[in-house]
């Protein structure tokens, strides 16, 4: 479906990817022959607007290329040197590994742009071992949203924090918005269990805990999957996923499903047909909005999602 208009959503990029001068000056990306964060943006953004109709548009308006490694939860910050021989030997790395969300927030006046309003949200680039959690709440309200929110940001506004890694591909890019999209929706409606109490839960189900009953499934488990990231199964289950790209006119007709619907196993395949599948219609049923892209992006905006 075509929204009549669109949701902007304008993104500010942080992407720690050093300088290593003794790599003649190349990026750490580069160094490490790992992918090249701008290409994996503009991916994602280009993904995340197929898969909701057209209605959501990314709009980066501040990228950073920092020539440092975040610092650590503990106050640790790896040299170029120390980063580059745990890369070498895949070993040594600094434990605690999270990084210090505070001092990010801090240093590049993140809550400042969000109360502003010149940013909605936030993307980290990184390597591994960088600590960063797939996304994260900061402000006001904020809840767990794929990690406990960051505690005491003085900001009217929550915002989202996203944590990509230049080393995996815009498959794992889309799984950070799905697991996102998972705990907002479980926060919209107050659960999310497998029974057919209310819309996110008929959702979510999937054959192995619904027999009979799958619907899409959701970021790990494809309608017919029996164990977590299993999106190549051939087995053939009934389902009724196609009912929810009708969403609110749910008739309940099913049809039998397998891998083939969303890429043999392939993870971004896997996670755009899922996203695809999110209703993005018109109006509200049952008190909640009949396009939850709305709760997912812009959730300053609805007190369901907000609060």
């Amino acid at each position: 479906m075509e929204s009549e208009e669109n949701l902007n959503v304008r993104v500010m990029v942080i992407n720690y990817d050093p300088i290593i001068e003794s790599e003649e000056n190349r990026r750490l990306h580069e160094v490490c022959g790992w992918n090249d964060p701008n290409k994996l943006a503009q991916i994602y953004i280009d993904d995340l607007e197929e898969c909701s109709g057209g209605y959501v548009k990314h709009q980066i308006t501040h990228w950073i290329d920092a020539d440092v490694f975040p610092v650590k939860i503990d106050g640790f910050q790896y040299t170029d040197e120390g980063y580059m021989k745990c890369y070498k030997d895949w070993n040594g790395w600094h434990e605690p590994d999270g990084v210090d969300y505070k001092a990010i927030i801090a240093d590049y006046k993140l809550d400042e742009l969000v109360e502003k309003d010149e940013i909605d949200e936030v993307w980290l680039f990184g390597a591994p071992y960088m600590g960063y959690w797939e996304s994260i709440m900061a402000g006001k309200g904020s809840y767990f949203c794929n990690s406990s929110p960051v505690p005491d940001i003085d900001c009217s506004k929550i915002f989202i924090i996203i944590g990509f890694n230049y080393e995996r591909g815009v498959g794992e890019m889309l799984e950070d918005f799905g697991h996102r999209t998972e705990s907002i929706m479980r926060h919209v409606y107050g659960s999310w269990e497998p029974e057919e109490t209310h819309a996110w839960n008929r959702f979510t189900l999937y054959d192995k805990i619904a027999p009979g009953k799958a619907s899409c499934g959701n970021v790990h488990f494809a309608p017919n999957s029996v164990k977590d990231y299993e999106w190549g199964s051939k087995a053939q289950v009934w389902s009724t996923c196609d009912d929810w790209l009708n969403y609110p006119n749910l008739t309940g007709k099913k049809r039998l499903v397998n891998c083939a619907e969303w890429g043999n196993g392939g993870i971004r395949e896997h996670h755009k047909w899922w996203l695809k599948h999110l209703p993005k219609a018109p109006g509200r049923t049952n008190d909640k909005l009949n396009n939850w892209w709305n709760y997912i992006v812009d959730f300053n905006s609805y007190p369901e999602s907000k609060e």
